[in-house]
């Protein structure tokens, strides 16, 4: 009794142990940027006098202020918030149907399909980027706004995602649901979007969180796709490159940015998660 207690002691420490590993790896770039970004100017120029203290002398919010204050860094922001929500809604109305096709119909040179669909991911973005700049900027697309350009050639990347992770989703979800549905009188369209997409929920929104990370950080497109034009808003990761070039950044400025950045990102995964969790059982009940 006494060796099993003691085995069981030794399992939870390691678990424990690997905890705390993991929390501390996660964690601890998160504090080095937060300690930097409100470092004052002696906590971080010691002239190798004396090491780098691990929490500033006179911590200080000056860089929030300044970017917080800056109505450049908003305005790209927001519009970088647009782009991101605007190609998670794309990728999921076009790319859920289709992965449900996928899914459940069969039929000849369907491996073929979802190979092409998968292979734009094959090509580097700077070799792709090329073809659709070009596609977008002399063509009728030209004359879309800045904001529904760049989602579509944002959407292009995300799409294959989506559908790869929502087939894999709609190939778990029992079939015999949608036929009990079928024989109580749901149509086929009821019976996806009330019976299947509700139990899909949690695939499908680790999809939207992923497409949101990508063109929330997506650059080679955004820059491509704005070279051209004369617009005075730009998206973020664009703006981050020009502010960047003018000047030498220091430390504090950009642990200052990394970390106004990662808001948006941080909020919408937290605003996903729910349906992670309240999807999982929904459509089994209706």
């Amino acid at each position: 009794m006494s060796l099993n207690r003691k085995a069981f002691n030794k399992e939870k420490l390691i678990w424990l142990a690997l905890i705390i590993l993991c929390m501390l790896v996660v964690i601890f770039p998160i504090y080095v940027m937060f300690k930097y970004s409100i470092s004052d100017r002696s906590s971080w120029i010691t002239g190798g006098k004396y090491p780098v203290p691990w929490w500033p002398y006179k911590p200080t919010f000056e860089m929030y202020k300044y970017y917080l204050g800056d109505r450049r860094f908003w305005g790209n922001g927001l519009m970088s918030l647009q782009i991101a929500l605007l190609t998670v809604a794309i990728c999921m109305l076009i790319g859920a149907p289709a992965a449900y096709s996928l899914s459940r119909f069969k039929f000849s040179a369907k491996g073929v399909l979802v190979f092409l669909i998968l292979s734009v991911r094959l090509f580097p973005d700077i070799s792709s980027v090329i073809p659709v700049a070009y596609t977008f900027n002399l063509s009728f697309l030209y004359n879309l706004p800045p904001v529904v350009k760049i989602a579509l050639a944002h959407s292009i990347l995300g799409l294959p995602y989506v559908v790869y992770i929502a087939q894999g989703v709609f190939e778990t979800i029992p079939v015999d649901l949608e036929e009990q549905a079928h024989i109580m009188g749901a149509s086929k369209l009821y019976a996806f979007t009330r019976i299947v997409l509700p139990v899909a929920l949690p695939g499908l929104a680790a999809g939207a969180i992923y497409v949101f990370l990508l063109s929330w950080n997506e650059f080679i497109f955004s820059y491509f796709l704005t070279a051209t034009s004369s617009v005075s808003v730009i998206p973020l990761p664009v703006y981050l490159k020009s502010l960047f070039g003018a000047f030498s950044p220091n430390p504090v400025s950009v642990t200052t940015l990394s970390l106004l950045v990662s808001l948006p990102v941080i909020v919408f995964t937290f605003f996903v998660q729910k349906y992670m969790i309240s999807g999982a059982t929904a459509g089994a009940v209706k």
